[in-house]
């Protein structure tokens, strides 16, 4: 028998799996947290009830991790310029043997994070691709499933603040082109609430609160900071280029900088949602690192 309030979490050590497990926990959800270390978990394993130690990229270490469990949520996917593990291994791979393991158990719901719009993205970055073979093997899975599209993350935003502290923001493509990026907290929130909804919907395009253009988000940085902070432009085929000249060498330094390179192609708007704000994160990181 599945436990209607028990919820797997893989990703529970990053950014936005950490927000999730917070989420679930106070909305009255028991939480399974995957971590390949506990130690990992760090501040978010007091509202984990329990700790489930394997590796998802590992799939004889994964037997019993949907036991009892009534529904999975997974984040996990590769972050970095590093040669290994590859996003095929992390963000295709690992995500199948999660989608496999919980069919196995009888769990009756899953949410996926992947790209806005990867759907009609996934030619332009193979790392895009790989995360949407996942949202196709959902697709013919007796589960329920719920796939959470995501403009981009606060976190992901806190590099303009890098560069501003610098002096120079290099923006890419237009710095016209705007988006509305989503704190892990509220996506943790809609996480929550689409498990409990009745039907679960299928898929959400959703992004924060603030729509803002790039030369928006360094102005925020430049108030933060309270400084003046140049802008310099990328061209969007520059980072295409270099995509494609590092596709041999290293596979996810490429299918990362293709990804980049879509901040070129236009607006990135999911539907706005939330209540944190941009401004707030940025005044916070100031302030924390004073």
């Amino acid at each position: 028998m599945s436990d209607s309030k028990l919820v797997v979490v893989a990703g529970a050590t990053g950014y936005l799996g950490g927000h999730v497990v917070e989420a679930l926990h106070r909305q009255g959800f028991r939480v399974r947290a995957l971590a390949r270390r506990r130690e990992k978990l760090r501040e978010v394993e007091s509202f984990c009830d329990e700790v489930f130690v394997g590796e998802a990229t590992e799939l004889q270490t994964l037997d019993g991790l949907f036991h009892g469990a009534f529904a999975g949520f997974s984040s996990i996917g590769i972050r970095h310029f590093r040669r290994r593990p590859t996003f095929r291994e992390v963000d295709l791979a690992a995500n199948l043997n999660l989608v496999e393991q919980a069919e196995l158990a009888g769990t009756a719901r899953f949410v996926f994070v992947s790209v806005l719009r990867g759907d009609q993205l996934r030619g332009v970055s193979p790392l895009i691709d790989a995360r949407e073979q996942v949202v196709d093997r959902l697709h013919t899975s007796p589960m329920d499933s719920c796939i959470l599209r995501p403009t981009g993350f606060f976190n992901d935003m806190s590099e303009y603040l890098t560069m501003s502290r610098r002096g120079t923001a290099w923006i890419i493509g237009s710095d016209a082109t705007r988006l509305n990026p989503i704190h892990g907290a509220d996506l943790g929130e809609l996480t929550a609430s689409v498990l409990q909804a009745e039907p679960m919907p299928a898929e959400r395009n959703v992004g924060g609160p603030d729509i803002l253009s790039q030369a928006e988000i360094v102005r925020l940085c430049a108030q933060a900071l309270q400084r003046e902070v140049r802008t310099r432009r990328v061209p969007g085929w520059v980072l295409r280029g270099v995509g494609a000249v590092l596709a041999p060498l290293n596979p996810n330094a490429s299918a990362l900088a293709k990804m980049f390179a879509l901040l070129a192609a236009g607006d990135a708007v999911g539907e706005p949602i939330g209540k944190h704000h941009l401004r707030d994160h940025f005044a916070a990181l100031v302030e924390a690192n004073r």
